[in-house]
């Protein structure tokens, strides 16, 4: 009995709050802002930290709204035997996106927000299928430094949080032992990021270190909220720089020199914060 109520629950909620969208999106644009960046470069932190913004509804990792509307994009359930971990034009489906674009427009009329800001980190191997599906998005690229995405990946690694199908580094025929992983997750990522935002207008997107955002968080917030054109006032940016603390070291050596290899100069260029796609 329990269990048909919550279902029925379930299906009079979705029923209401479809209701209440049709009856409010003429009130809004959809404005949807990705933040893009490889896994373990500080891309929650940040989606947190920008939450804070009344104007702001974030979706963290919301794979349930990707899959409901792209179910080949599910590389996470051992369910699935075949999965895509990239995607490009090629893969936008009219049907499909149309229910993307209305579950995504939905989370943003009934949180009554300005922006909707979305984070999936897979998204940096799919910016071609997002631009295609979304050509009046913008972006916030953020990026590490390489050596310490990559340490961080690969103890993820070794608790078991890695893709279940279709395996990143088999998709390129890559064969690494799990120290290398990690390094080759970010390389990967990070070149298929510069390739998409050396190519698009500037005004489009903002890029951020890491490290600046760490060292002056208050200063790289604010140019977000200009970048989104959203109001802000110094007490809020005050409020959400005091939350914002480094809880790991910084890695500036590198002591093995395969890691180099892999990695390359725009691995250096991070190490060093030097790093753009300008």
């Amino acid at each position: 009995m329990k269990r048909i109520c919550k279902y029925i629950f379930k299906i009079l909620f979705n029923i209401i709050n479809n209701i209440v969208f049709y009856l409010n999106r003429g009130n809004y644009i959809f404005s949807p802002v990705f933040i893009i960046g490889c896994g373990r470069s500080g891309t929650t932190v940040l989606g947190e930290t920008l939450s804070q913004h009344v104007q702001i509804k974030y979706l963290n990792e919301r794979r349930d709204l990707w899959h409901k509307s792209y179910p080949e994009f599910d590389i996470w359930s051992s369910k699935k035997k075949k999965s895509k971990i990239y995607a490009d034009e090629e893969d936008f489906i009219p049907y499909k996106h149309n229910m993307l674009h209305f579950l995504f427009f939905k989370e943003q009329v009934l949180a009554e927000s300005k922006i909707l800001l979305e984070k999936l980190p897979i998204n940096s191997f799919r910016l071609d299928f997002i631009e295609k599906s979304f050509p009046n998005a913008r972006y916030i690229y953020l990026t590490r430094n390489g050596l310490e995405v990559s340490k961080s990946i690969e103890k993820s690694i070794k608790k078991g949080n890695w893709f279940r199908n279709n395996d990143l580094l088999e998709l390129y025929d890559i064969e690494e032992g799990n120290h290398h992983r990690g390094m080759w997750e970010w390389k990967l990522s990070i070149e298929h990021s510069d390739r998409f935002f050396r190519n698009i207008d500037s005004n489009r997107f903002i890029h951020l270190s890491y490290k600046d955002f760490m060292d002056s968080p208050s200063d790289k917030v604010q140019d977000i909220f200009d970048f989104l054109e959203l109001d802000y006032t110094d007490i809020l940016l005050k409020n959400i720089s005091n939350r914002i603390k480094r809880r790991s070291p910084e890695i500036k050596t590198i002591e093995d020199p395969s890691l180099h290899i892999i990695g390359g100069d725009i691995l250096d260029q991070t190490i060093h914060n030097i790093y753009t796609p300008s």
